[in-house]
């Protein structure tokens, strides 16, 4: 008996914690309230305090919002400076 109460309590634990199951939807925002950069990965280590991580990252007018669902989080970063396609058109011919 005792061992069947030790495994219904480690069952009913275990199903009890799911939270970490979940993909996370992150959204990091501007000081305009414009969104700078999502997605389902992290911007920032979330092991140290996270203020002080978006501020490293980002800026100090930054802040993070997350939601527990990732199916509506498209990939955006508008931290990236976009590289340009070189200009070939005045490039001689051989």
């Amino acid at each position: 008996m005792v061992r069947f109460l030790s495994a219904a309590l480690l069952a009913a634990a275990a199903s009890a914690t799911p939270a970490a199951a979940f993909a996370h939807c992150y959204s990091v925002y501007d000081k305009k309230d414009v969104l700078i950069f999502q997605s389902t990965q992290s911007p920032v280590d979330l092991r140290q305090p996270i203020s002080e991580a978006i501020k490293q990252r980002f800026s100090t007018d930054a802040r993070m919002v997350f939601t527990p669902n990732s199916d509506d989080c498209p990939a955006v970063d508008k931290t990236v400076t976009p590289t340009g396609v070189p200009d070939f058109s005045q490039t001689p011919r051989r």
